[in-house]
């Protein structure tokens, strides 16, 4: 990128802002490095805990990298957009928004996009948590779960050989947010504890949600630009 005086956006920030992104929503990994928490998992069911307010903050940084590489996505990514592409950035979009909005919110769940801890924490009436908790905790899930579908259908439309990975990460991603979906159910009566620990499944879903996005931000197809489509080279005269 030449420098002009002016900062300038270039489609491979968006690519670096999603693999930035991936990063960030693999961050709760570094549990096992806090005392304890490979056994009691307990510094992701405590948002006091140092740890617990670092991911929150991770992860609202996290969804503001995931707006920023969908924006991107939609204007300086591949000029030839075509519908499926089209929808998997703005289901991008709105994970990211949703997801910053949920890290927003009151409450005791550490992980924004935790719908299991949002339904618990609901029924068990534990102070700070809201109706809205849950409902935008599933909008990321399912906005996720659009993302990587259309992802990897436009792979496919455009024959690219990756779409077989992106299509197999999708499928584990809809089977953990099934079964995330369903644990939100199970616990929305609650069951006595103030909260939950972020448990396998809600683990899981965050590592096709990671995966996900590193795709986004990997594969050069969704950014690739045609050479009839770049802007003409003003010529002096």
């Amino acid at each position: 990128m030449s420098y002009s005086g002016h900062w300038h956006w270039d489609y491979r920030d968006g690519r670096v802002a999603a693999v930035a992104a991936a990063i960030v929503y693999s961050m709760w990994t570094l549990e096992v490095l806090m005392p304890g928490g490979a056994a009691g998992q307990g510094a992701l069911a405590d948002p006091d805990a140092v740890f617990g307010r670092f991911l929150d903050s991770a992860h609202r940084t996290g969804s503001i990298l995931v707006v920023l590489a969908a924006v991107l996505g939609l204007t300086l990514g591949a000029r030839r957009t075509g519908r499926l592409l089209t929808v998997s950035w703005w289901s991008m979009a709105v994970f990211g928004a949703a997801s910053f909005v949920a890290s927003l919110l009151p409450g005791r769940c550490v992980v924004s996009t935790d719908v299991a801890c949002a339904s618990e924490a609901l029924g068990e009436g534990v102070g700070g948590a809201t109706a809205a908790q849950p409902v935008i905790a599933t909008v990321t899930i399912v906005a996720a779960l659009l993302g990587a579908v259309t992802l990897a259908l436009d792979r496919r439309g455009a024959a690219d050989p990756a779409w077989v990975w992106v299509a197999a990460l999708a499928a584990l991603q809809a089977l953990a947010a099934v079964a995330v979906l369903v644990l939100a159910v199970l616990v929305s009566g609650g069951d006595g504890d103030p909260g939950v620990a972020l448990g396998f499944l809600e683990r899981a879903h965050l590592v096709t949600v990671a995966l996900w996005l590193l795709a986004a931000g990997v594969l050069p197809g969704p950014w690739k630009r045609s050479r009839a489509a770049r802007p003409p080279v003003a010529v002096g005269r």
